[in-house]
């Protein structure tokens, strides 16, 4: 019986990844094709698996690269193939998402969908500007209005009247082009020129800008301020709420565009602890690991063992269980390369110590790691004598490569982190894959390495280095960070 396909409308939020619903998040892990759309936040692709299609379907003002009804017939014939596909919108699907073409051509077909709500632009941009779009003392309506149609003009056709004396707050959509228009029919029909205006562009992300003024004011303000789309029109008297920096503005690191160098298929921890602190983070690039089972002939046995990450942990134990191998014949002791590493061999029981702990004139030492370690001379100084057995290897995500070039052309990238030496080697060669050089990357954005190994491995593939940490912590990379953040508000003031 022929697998039956299902197409998941979904709304991926007004651009902060952390805004998706977990329900498209399930569905988006587990798709086999995503179609996603220009507003949608790149980061966002990177928790699709690695396996899954992509196709962009995005749309510029006046330029489309897919039309409406292509993206409709790719719908259908995935979904008919019996394909999980995912239909990713910026913001909310049924706000000015055309979700209701789509789901008609998805139901003439008898294709099965669903429709997973997100957050809307106007509401959840307003919010990361710190203005809540009712109040009891200033709005008790809300109303969410295009900003454009398909007029001749271009000029959103509407009962004007009605909405400048019928609606507490109005939020258009896409309207910079036509704000002067917007502007002089609500004040023609009664609104008050003194109504304050609120325009927030890129809102949720960490291009996020704000220009307060008047319906009086806001056209020259926003002519000298240069505002372009993507961005929301809040017209209110809750827009007078926004004092200084939101909440989320005020983060230590907002504004901050970072790409982190990976070596490995984990997240960072430290890219968790950045982005809580309001910075946008890249982990560059995703990796996808091929796990290789040993052979009981090719598990040491007598000799000390170790292990250079999790993964390789993971590997050995599942290949003793594959081999129906008793802990008990391994004589050697157990090192890890990182704390990380000693931890994952303690949750299986077994004492364990950091390399650094063992005395390197001791006996042969087998090495167990991902290809990419073989031949590092690092790895020589653990032990006279030393094998290397592979674990498993790391593939880079092709969709990564999609991920890099949007956030590049969006400019998206400001500083680029390298942990270690290998980082350089993994970021090195996508950069390339995506026609990008160490030295052209150098040229617009900060390079930043933890240490030493890494600054030589930066210089040796062609960057220029801007900043080596005092110490390889998260707490020295935070304080150079911070100091960017200083530089620019003096700059400012």
């Amino acid at each position: 019986m022929k697998k039956q396909g299902c197409v998941y409308l979904i709304g991926a939020g007004p651009g902060d990844i952390g805004l998706l619903t977990l329900k498209g998040y399930t569905y988006l892990k587990h798709a086999d094709v995503v179609l996603y759309d220009r507003l949608v936040n790149p980061l966002l692709l990177e928790h699709a698996s690695p396996q899954a299609e992509m196709i962009y379907c995005g749309k510029m003002p006046k330029k489309h690269i897919l039309r409406q009804e292509a993206i409709n017939a790719l719908l259908v014939q995935h979904g008919l193939e019996g394909k999980n596909v995912v239909r990713l919108k910026g913001g909310d699907p049924s706000v000015f998402g055309r979700v209701g073409e789509e789901a008609e051509a998805l139901k003439n077909a008898g294709v099965p969908y669903e429709i997973v709500p997100g957050i809307t632009a106007g509401i959840g941009a307003a919010a990361y500007a710190g203005v809540p779009v009712t109040h009891r003392e200033h709005s008790l309506s809300f109303a969410v209005i295009t900003g454009h149609d398909k007029s001749p003009a271009g000029e959103p056709l509407i009962d004007w009247k009605a909405l400048a004396n019928g609606i507490d707050t109005i939020a258009f959509y896409m309207g910079i082009g036509n704000l002067p228009y917007i502007a002089e029919q609500l004040t023609s029909h009664g609104r008050s020129s003194e109504t304050p205006v609120l325009l927030i562009q890129w809102g949720t992300t960490g291009k996020q800008r704000t220009l307060l003024g008047s319906l009086g004011t806001i056209v020259e303000q926003a002519k000298a301020d240069h505002f372009k789309n993507p961005a929301i029109i809040l017209v209110g008297e809750v827009s007078k709420l926004k004092e200084g920096e939101s909440w989320f503005e005020s983060k230590p690191l907002f504004s901050q565009h970072l790409l982190l160098g990976r070596s490995s298929e984990e997240m960072s921890e430290i890219g968790a602890r950045l982005r809580d602190k309001g910075a946008e983070v890249f982990e560059f690039p995703r990796m996808q690991i091929k796990k290789q089972l040993l052979r009981e002939a090719d598990i040491p046995v007598h000799h000390d063992l170790l292990f250079l990450s999790p993964a390789s942990v993971e590997v050995f134990f599942a290949s003793l269980q594959a081999n129906n191998m008793d802990i008990r014949s391994i004589q050697g002791e157990f090192y890890g390369l990182s704390k990380k590493t000693v931890k994952a061999l303690e949750s299986y029981h077994c004492l364990a110590r950091q390399i650094s702990e063992r005395d390197s004139n001791a006996s042969r030492l087998v090495i167990l790691g991902d290809a990419g370690w073989i031949g590092k001379e690092e790895l020589l100084s653990f032990a006279e004598e030393q094998d290397f057995i592979v674990t498993h290897a790391y593939d880079r995500v092709p969709q990564t490569e999609q991920t890099f070039r949007r956030l590049r052309d969006e400019e998206r990238m400001d500083t680029i982190i390298f942990p270690n030496a290998r980082s350089v080697e993994t970021v090195t060669a996508g950069l390339q894959a995506c026609g990008e050089s160490p030295e052209m990357i150098s040229s617009y954005t900060r390079i930043i390495c933890f240490g030493e190994k890494s600054k030589q491995a930066a210089v040796r593939a062609g960057y220029t280095v801007h900043t080596v940490l005092a110490q390889p912590t998260e707490e020295a990379l935070l304080e150079v960070l911070l100091k960017k953040e200083a530089l620019l508000e003096a700059a400012l003031s």
